[in-house]
């Protein structure tokens, strides 16, 4: 059911090095939708620009200063953590905020599929989790023309003229475009 409301100037962005950190100005179910769709939409465009992209979203106190670009809380923390220990290509999100996606008219596509779902996530420490995560295959799906399934060379060869052959690449790094292709197919039905 849509609200009616504009989600407009309620997520926050500062860039450094190659990490973007976003965050909401307040605390509300749509604070939450604002900042999974802004970061949906930056995954997607980054992934047409060949950007491999992992990131995680998570929920609670967060402080800021500009003027000094300080950030800092454990909202940053586990952010940071559910992203970079993730060894696949994706959004990973923490149970507060799926649980507030889940109270949204976005928590399922015009098909009637989750836009968030659980997924066991590879990991960096040789293990995976089981985690929420933006199930990006639903909603991008109108995205994507090519062959169902997907093969981890075909959606690598994008990718390969910024960095070289899928082949060449350190198996841990192959994996991330592995992992992802396994996520792609079981979701893109």
């Amino acid at each position: 059911m849509d609200s009616g409301e504009y989600i407009q100037d309620q997520v926050r962005a500062f860039t450094f090095s190659d990490t973007i950190v976003a965050f909401s100005k307040s605390d509300t179910d749509n604070d939450a939708l604002a900042i999974v769709l802004l970061t949906n939409e930056l995954f997607a465009s980054s992934l047409h620009f060949c950007v491999p992209l992992r990131g995680g979203i998570a929920h609670g106190q967060f402080a800021f200063n500009f003027d000094l670009n300080l950030f800092s809380g454990p909202a940053l923390l586990d952010a940071y953590e559910l992203g970079e220990s993730s060894q696949w290509l994706g959004i990973s999100l923490d149970t507060d905020v799926a649980e507030a996606i889940a109270r949204l008219p976005i928590a399922y596509s015009p098909r009637g599929k989750a836009t968030v779902v659980e997924w066991e996530v590879p990991c960096t420490r040789g293990h995976s989790e089981n985690r929420w995560v933006v199930n990006w295959p639903e909603s991008h799906r109108k995205n994507y023309t090519g062959p169902v399934p997907l093969t981890v060379e075909t959606f690598y060869q994008p990718f390969a003229d910024l960095y070289g052959p899928l082949h060449h690449l350190e198996a841990s790094i192959r994996s991330k475009y592995e992992n992802t292709v396994d996520f792609f197919n079981a979701h893109f039905e």
